[in-house]
């Protein structure tokens, strides 16, 4: 019996290496067994060339079969190890780097004391050490190469904002330089080049990109920080399968007493750089003055309050030379947007909030207000305090953003969905003055009749439907909502009736915009629905000749450049047989379009026209939360101070972050 054990043992069925395999040591230990054909079964499920048993390799990740060494072949892992270390160190001394060249010298591998010791000592020990080990094998024997390690600490400092002194950070060097095997940390220069690099190879895509985009809205901000101040602007567009899709074209410096001639100037600029200038159906910015002023110059319609407006004499500057003659026949601006969302707040914050305190519970409402943003200070200035009220109510208050009516609304709603023993509880915990029965009573109808507002604000500002279609639903919706809370409350009347008139006000350009009526008359969510039976036929009329105008204007791309056939050139106006053909289509896709009720927006691949129109409207957004992204790292404000850039450099890393998604520049 054990002869016949011995045979088998020293005649073994041969192993062989997978067709593709991957460069990784640890197979020169596997391999995989071949059927009666001759054919390599390989199954994912590798066999130990010293044990014979199989292990899972079924994604390709050779983790399993090093695991399998280590643990049960030390001696054979241990020698792979050594063997894998020495030709990565000889293939780094022997390959030149292709980087910008190091302050600290060249990029050769010098052994740390550390390793001087490990060397050292005996070939047992380090096996045990090895064998001990807790990292994961993985990283043994991929062996990282200078450009790969370039490349992964210049995409670190980029997507995580870090500041570029981080590369002149010794325990930073100490831990990559050590991780890497020898490999060096770039220098400034070095990361400075790089971005260059990437940064004209971002610009070059987005350019291509944009090339084959119809139509697109651009979003636009100023931020003030560290007494500078950046002028941002992000695009946006849909693909032919309605998914959005955003990048980021500017942030660069501008004074920081800046004035609308100034953001004239700056949105042609960067309009005209990437070839955009008549693409953009709409630029989406703040209620800012000076955003407001600009496009008033240019867009006479555009004439609805200025939040705290304070014009300046553009004419003066004008006649006095400044812009010369030419300026308004030299710079133009597309069609101007305000920001849905920050409109509404205007109206929450403003309009509502006056209605609110000259109303018979202002007293009231300042006296309840005032309590709940003791709890709030408590919350967060003591950390006692914030321990009793997880305790005690098991929620975290925040204290809420000055400017944004609704983060107080959450707030004060959080405390109304306590129990009154609950309440109780904190005010004693925190030593805060107790809600009086009326107060209760006022913060509890004050959060239930105002919660529409609330909602209305959460989907403008939202990224999942954001389409300036869902503008007018929104408001139409808010109102009558608003109407129906007014029947039944005993404070709050003529707070609605103040709200629904600012509404009105501030939003009549966009009750009174085609471009948004045609937005939404295209969503199928909505189709008509929402307007009036005696307006429904003119709207749909208009969207009649959309359809037919946008069917006409894919069939001039489709033929431009290409030889005009005689009958082709000829037209005889709209009477003509060819023009009344088109317009009987498009009339009977709109009326098969406006007849369906299917909400889901795929089924507008069944009226090619309509979603033609639906891209040209809903391209522009309702909001222009985008841009302000941009300055932003989640919570943290970026500044150019902070991370030791100039004002260029500073610029490509966010831009290069912000489209990261849609370029191949970090890749």
């Amino acid at each position: 019996m054990r002869k016949r054990q011995n045979t088998e043992m020293s005649d073994p069925e041969p192993l062989f290496l997978p067709p593709k395999r991957l460069k990784s040591a640890v197979w020169e230990y596997f391999g995989y067994l071949k059927d009666s054909g001759g054919t390599i079964l390989a199954d994912g499920y590798p066999v130990c060339r010293l044990c014979r048993k199989k292990v899972s390799a079924r994604t390709g990740n050779t983790s399993n079969m090093a695991h399998h060494l280590r643990d049960h072949h030390p001696k054979e892992f241990a020698k792979m190890d050594r063997k894998h270390s020495v030709a990565c160190r000889r293939r780094i001394r022997d390959e030149p780097s292709v980087e910008a060249p190091s302050s600290d010298g060249p990029s050769s591998y010098e052994p740390s004391v550390l390793e001087n010791q490990m060397a050292e000592s005996s070939s047992e020990a380090k096996e045990a050490k090895i064998e001990r080990s807790t990292i994961d094998p993985t990283t043994i024997y991929h062996q990282t190469s200078q450009s790969w390690l370039n490349s992964l600490v210049f995409n670190f400092i980029v997507e995580d904002v870090q500041p570029i002194s981080i590369l002149e950070q010794p325990g930073f060097r100490k831990m990559i330089e050590a991780l890497s095997r020898g490999n060096k940390v770039m220098c400034r220069n070095a990361f400075i080049t790089r971005l260059e690099v990437a940064s004209n190879k971002m610009k070059g895509e987005l350019k291509d990109k944009l090339d084959k985009v119809q139509t697109l809205c651009t979003t636009a901000d100023v931020w003030s920080v560290q007494d500078r101040s950046y002028f941002g602007m992000t695009c946006h567009w849909l693909e032919d399968n309605l998914e959005r899709k955003s990048a980021a074209l500017a942030c660069t410096r501008i004074p920081i007493s800046y004035t609308c001639e100034t953001i004239i100037a700056k949105i042609q600029e960067i309009h005209s750089s990437y070839n955009i200038e008549s693409k953009v159906q709409a630029t989406v910015t703040d209620n800012g003055n000076n955003f407001v002023k600009a496009f008033k110059e240019f867009c006479p319609e555009d004439d609805q309050e200025v939040e705290q407006s304070r014009f300046e004499d553009l004419g003066s500057i004008l006649c006095d030379g400044e812009m010369g003659g030419d300026f308004f026949l030299s710079y133009f601006l597309p069609p101007h947007q305000r920001c849905a969302s920050q409109t509404l707040n205007l109206i929450a914050s403003k309009d509502l909030a006056e209605a609110v305190l000259k109303g018979q519970a202002g007293k009231l409402h300042s006296s309840a207000t005032e309590k709940c943003a003791a709890i709030w200070h408590k919350a967060q200035s003591s950390t006692e305090a914030a321990d009793a009220i997880e305790s005690i109510a098991k929620i975290n208050f925040t204290d809420p953003c000055s400017n944004q009516w609704s983060s107080e609304y959450y707030a004060i709603n959080k405390l109304m969905s306590l129990t009154d023993s609950q309440l109780n509880e904190l005010f004693e915990a925190l030593g805060v003055p107790h809600f009086t029965p009326d107060e209760t009573a006022y913060l509890t109808e004050y959060t239930d009749v105002f919660k529409p507002v609330a909602f209305a604000l959460d989907l403008l500002h939202g990224e999942e439907k954001c389409f300036l279609g869902i503008v007018i639903p929104t408001l139409l919706t808010l109102k009558r909502k608003l109407e129906e809370k007014a029947a039944n409350t005993r404070l709050f009347s003529k707070v609605i009736d103040s709200t629904v008139k600012a509404i009105d006000s501030r939003f009549k350009q966009v009750f009174e915009s085609s471009d948004a009526r045609l937005a939404t008359a295209t969503m199928p969510q909505f189709r008509l629905w929402w307007l009036p039976e005696d307006e429904r036929e003119s709207l749909r009329a208009q969207l009649i000749t959309e359809v037919l105008q946008v069917d006409q204007g894919t069939e001039e791309t489709e033929t431009n450049g290409g030889s005009v056939h005689e009958d082709e050139f000829f037209s005889y106006g709209p009477g003509s047989s060819g023009n009344k053909s088109g317009k009987r289509e498009a009339a009977e896709q709109v009326w098969l379009y406006l007849q369906g009720t299917n909400k889901d927006l795929k089924c507008l691949n069944e009226f090619p026209g309509v979603k033609k129109v639906f891209i040209k409207f809903n391209t522009t957004l309702p909001s222009s939360a985008p841009v302000q992204e941009l300055f932003s790292n989640g919570s943290n404000i970026v500044t150019p101070k902070g991370h030791h850039l100039s004002d260029e450099h500073f610029e490509r890393v966010l831009l290069l972050r912000y489209n990261s998604k849609i370029t191949t520049a970090l890749e």
